[in-house]
């Protein structure tokens, strides 16, 4: 095939703008991974240790409902040695340990803290042993580092006693390589994989530019007799293609109908088969043999229910639907489809439409919801739209009036949503055609409407669009 050099072009340097761009973002990446792992991973100081920890157990302290109370409870939290609090005069009031209650802040650098309102920290061999609930923790003259910082009242301090091996794992952060790391190396390499890519990519264009040139100086004398069977070959091609596709939909038309036909006919038939031959056999008692003929009865009806539906939409796609569209006042459609009506909606307005087919998609609707595990179902209709669909087709009119069918049902499937108004599409463990809402999506179109569905675990939406008139005045869209 002969290639116009006149109509070639060179590869876009959108390609370098993109590798640059990546190339600039996986470094980035890089070195706020490194910069992270750094910063998340070297050891905190003391001063930053003392000053949160007195900070969080003062306002615990201040915020319980006694002294006591809240320095247990901030001792429990922290795991420190213990926790005290001191009035302004430097007397420990109240305290995780008993051996400490009443007694004065020792140390001379602790009790200038205290009367300056400053924080002090200092290690020092303690004056009284340490004793929790009556249990001597440490002895005296134990080795202990000592904090006392102000609560932020501003009456009394807050005494903490750390251990020095103790205070050393707080200090500590984690040594592995922490998972935010790891995310911007992951992300980095996405980005340097995108910019070698597009590197690579835009060297293979340009050789294949290269290539295009080399090809069309080569064949520029015969692509005058090659243009009338390029044509020929283009327009069998095409013909191809698309008696393909036909080919191709209607072999996944076929199977779908086949698989559907196997699950939804089987069942019925084989409860009705082997019911027939329970009375035939005449071993069930009379009881017995009345539920086995009204379970043959009810599959019997499902069966032609079924059958009734699939030739249905085989008569529609057939034929198509054509309905006399009129113009019905919005009070009359709503009584007429049972649904209730805003009373700020104007009684000047009229509806475009078939009230007996749009009676059948209400009730349509309404059966599927309590099909599918709803049990309270609400039919309005208004002259504004109130919900926001995640799914709509057909053409919205304008002005319109929108009829609403929701339910408190479990909702519908997200992944599945996209696909609900597609012939034959339904979850694979539930029951039916497919076909349901299909029908309505083809009578909504004969009706010259829209309808859009949304959904969450809390119920689900359905909005039909109908064209209005309006008679007195201009009518408020959403």
């Amino acid at each position: 095939m002969a290639v116009n050099i006149s109509q070639a072009k060179p590869p876009s340097n959108g390609w370098l703008i993109v590798c640059t761009v990546t190339a600039v973002l996986a470094t980035a990446c890089w070195i706020a991974a490194f910069a992270y792992q750094y910063q998340s991973t070297r050891p905190i100081s003391e001063g930053d240790v003392f000053v949160s920890d007195a900070t969080e157990i003062g306002r615990i302290v201040e915020s319980s409902e006694s002294a006591d109370d809240g320095v247990r409870r901030a001792r429990n939290r922290f795991d420190i040695e213990a926790v005290s609090l001191v009035n302004r005069y430097g007397l420990i009031v109240a305290s995780t340990s008993q051996s400490l209650d009443g007694h004065q802040v020792g140390s001379p650098l602790l009790q200038r803290a205290v009367s300056n309102g400053r924080v002090a920290a200092l290690a020092v061999a303690i004056d009284d042993r340490l004793e929790i609930d009556g249990v001597e923790e440490w002895p005296r003259g134990s080795i202990l580092y000592q904090v006392i910082a102000p609560l932020e009242s501003g009456d009394g301090h807050i005494l903490l006693h750390y251990d020095l091996a103790g205070l050393l794992a707080r200090r500590a952060q984690p040594g592995e390589i922490l998972p935010v790391t790891l995310e911007l190396l992951a992300l980095g390499l996405v980005f340097g994989t995108i910019a070698v890519g597009s590197y690579v990519g835009h060297s293979r264009s340009m050789r294949r530019y290269r290539e295009m040139v080399t090809e069309s100086e080569l064949l520029r004398a015969h692509s005058r007799d090659l243009e009338d069977a390029n044509r020929k070959l283009a327009e069998a091609r095409r013909v191809a293609e698309i008696a393909r596709d036909l080919a191709e939909e209607k072999m996944r038309i076929r199977s779908e109908f086949v698989l559907m036909i196997n699950h939804e006919l089987r069942t019925p038939l084989t409860s009705v088969v082997t019911g027939a031959e329970l009375v035939r056999a005449g071993e069930l008692s009379e009881d017995e043999q009345t539920e086995v003929i009204e379970s043959i009865v009810a599959h019997g009806r499902r069966l032609t229910e079924i059958i009734d539906q699939i030739l249905a939409v085989a008569r529609i796609e057939n034929r198509g639907l054509n309905y006399e569209l009129g113009e019905v006042p919005i009070y009359d459609m709503c009584v007429a489809v049972e649904a209730d009506m805003r009373e700020t909606v104007a009684d000047d307005i009229s509806v475009r439409t078939d009230v007996g087919a749009l009676s059948l998609v209400v009730s349509s609707l309404v059966e599927n919801a309590h099909t599918h595990g709803a049990s309270r179902v609400e039919v309005r209709c208004d002259d504004r739209s109130q919900t926001r669909t995640m799914v709509e087709v057909g053409h919205r009119p304008h002005p319109a009036v929108y009829l609403t069918v929701s339910d408190n049902g479990p909702g519908i499937d997200l992944q599945f949503l996209p696909r609900v108004f597609e012939k034959f599409e339904k979850k694979s463990y539930s029951s039916g055609t497919g076909l349901g809402l299909y029908m309505v999506r083809l009578m909504v179109d004969a009706l010259g409407g829209s309808i859009g569905v949304t959904t969450s675990p809390k119920g689900t939406t359905f909005q039909i669009v109908l064209p209005a008139v309006v008679h007195s005045r201009v009518m408020e869209t959403v």
